[in-house]
């Protein structure tokens, strides 16, 4: 933004004042002379030329800038981009009288004056002046990566003012195609993978693969829901594998961090991809693949490549500068973002809740599935989904043949799956790995009352369940059990939100007697005030539990020893 020059000119006893965070031989500076009065010198840089001026600075003015990391850099970018506007003769956009009242007004005026001016300036620095001078009095200028990030923000509201039209069309015409050479190279990189993709094991394509991941893979098998699914992987030491279900590729895998069968993870990553290394930050693999899908963000990013999707994956939502959070890079031949990824196929909390046996319709052992799902629910590996069909009522409701298929369906807290697990009156049962995206297409069958297929406790624990007696349509629900009430209160902030599940206290009772639906829709008001507060007084009487209805929780809470409800 400025050049380098030796200091010159300064007077016997005199010495410099560096605007700049680092001192140096770098604009702009403050000579500074006996008297304490000095002279402000900004060069500005315009198709190879250099101007340079001279501001007349007293002894406040550099007090304030001694003193103030924050108007030194003010003084800097709002000068150096008043200063930087020429018009088509050449001249100054403000002349140099005007841009005295600029040094004036941030290093003589008060705080207040700073951010008028400041904020007016912001329409002509496109919003990034302002953000960089917030952004620099949150951070520590000696720490080199805080200053990095104040400067780009800086440069990103000064370079607009001073960079000609055809600079800005060349800058993008070089950012076009240097996208556009990235793209191919990319596509010349996964090219032979992408080629294996949905092709036999023993075809030519998937062994040039297995040459390039190596030699001797181990191989696992398995069976995958109901109807079965054979899915057989090769996996190999070099952390390559190749995923294959019923005979045809499906998937195949770079493995950045170590696995059990490759120690060091993927090793090769350096010579597939030239210049991206495991440790690699999100902003890298961006760098060296491209920009995800639009709209793929998250802990993992979407890629289209030639004829397949690449889709890498981070251990956490990490900065785009944070290093060591690439996990794993997999390739498939259709895009998995509204489906389930291959990736998770062994997945560890949920993959061996399918149970098998030879003798049961359809290889399902339908009991000891229902158990093991149940007690994935109570250890908190699964989340049930309550609209559905709750796993002890399956059998009951089977038995019963008053439903076409009883189905329940449950999330695993880890790979985010959904689990369809169904039993059909004239057919097999089923197990699916589902997404999210196709649990909500799928609409549940109608439960018949339970005085028709339950017996006399199912009956009985239905009678004790919460009821719906009141809710405005929107922000609370209230539900009564005998003579207790309980709300929901439905609370957000911004784009945020969530609810309040308590029980009325006697004296809320009162209350909602006295002024009805009014008292709730006022109560609501309450909570949503200090829901996302640390100290919000509601929390600690808030019955929601995870994975758990509104019924559910309830019913938990009055199960619950007396004294720890009180």
């Amino acid at each position: 933004m400025s050049r380098r020059r030796a200091p010159k000119g300064q007077g016997e006893g005199a010495r410099r004042l560096w605007l700049l965070p680092d001192p140096g031989e770098d604009e702009p500076f403050i000579d500074v002379g006996k008297d304490g009065r000095g002279t402000l010198h900004v060069s500005v840089a315009r198709e190879g030329r250099h101007d340079d001026f001279r501001f007349v600075v007293t002894a406040h003015h550099i007090a304030v800038a001694e003193r103030s990391a924050l108007r030194r850099w003010a003084v800097f970018a709002v000068l150096f981009g008043e200063l930087a506007v020429f018009h088509a003769d050449a001249a100054p956009a403000r002349p140099p009288a005007t841009c005295q009242q600029v040094i004036d007004t941030i290093l003589g005026g008060t705080d207040s004056e700073v951010e008028h001016y400041l904020t007016r300036m912001n329409k002509r620095f496109l919003g990034g002046l302002r953000d960089s001078l917030a952004l620099l009095s949150k951070t520590e200028l000696t720490r080199s990566s805080d200053r990095e990030a104040f400067e780009k923000r800086l440069w990103f509201g000064v370079e607009p003012l001073i960079m000609s039209k055809a600079e800005r069309a060349r800058r993008a015409q070089e950012t076009h195609r240097a996208a556009a050479d990235r793209e191919i190279a990319v596509r010349k990189i996964f090219e032979p993978y992408n080629d294996a993709l949905l092709m036999a094991e023993r075809d030519g394509v998937v062994q040039h693969v297995v040459e390039l991941f190596g030699s001797n893979p181990v191989i696992s098998e398995f069976l995958v829901g109901a109807p079965a699914h054979h899915d057989r992987y090769l996996t190999f030491g070099s952390g390559g594998e190749i995923m294959v279900r019923d005979g045809a590729v499906k998937a195949i895998f770079f493995h950045v961090r170590p696995t059990e069968a490759a120690q060091h993870g993927f090793t090769g990553l350096s010579t597939l991809i030239p210049g991206l290394r495991q440790d690699a930050s999100r902003s890298q693999v961006e760098d060296a693949l491209g920009k995800p899908v639009v709209g793929r963000t998250g802990p993992s990013t979407t890629l289209s490549v030639g004829g397949g999707f690449v889709k890498v994956f981070y251990d956490t939502w990490a900065k785009k500068d944070a290093p060591n959070h690439l996990k794993l890079i997999q390739l498939t031949a259709e895009d998995t973002y509204a489906r389930t990824d291959p990736s998770d196929e062994r997945c560890p909390c949920c993959a061996g809740m399918l149970v098998r046996t030879a003798s049961a319709s359809g290889g399902v052992d339908v009991g000891s599935t229902i158990t093991a799902l149940r007690h994935g629910v109570a250890a908190g590996r699964l989340r049930q989904a309550h609209r559905w069909v709750a796993l002890q009522d399956m059998l009951s409701l089977h038995d019963s043949g008053l439903m076409e298929h009883v189905a329940a369906h449950l999330e695993c807290t880890i790979c985010r799956r959904h689990m369809a697990f169904a039993l059909h009156r004239d057919a097999d049962p089923t197990f699916e790995y589902v997404s999210l995206n196709d649990i909500r297409r799928r609409t549940p069958e109608p439960v018949p009352p339970v005085e028709q297929w339950g017996d006399a406790d199912r009956i009985a624990r239905e009678a004790q369940r919460p009821e719906q007696v009141a809710t405005d349509g929107s922000s609370w629900i209230l539900f009564a059990v005998g003579e207790q009430l309980f709300m929901n209160a439905r609370c957000w902030y911004s784009a945020v939100d969530g609810s309040r599940l308590i029980r009325l206290e006697a004296a809320e009772v009162r209350q909602y007697e006295r002024d009805g639906e009014a008292y709730l829709s006022r109560l609501q008001k309450t909570i949503n005030r200090t829901w996302t507060s640390e100290e919000d007084p509601w929390r600690s009487r808030d019955l929601t539990r995870g994975g758990m209805s509104n019924e559910e929780a309830i019913e938990a809470s009055l199960a619950a020893p007396q004294e720890e409800q009180a």
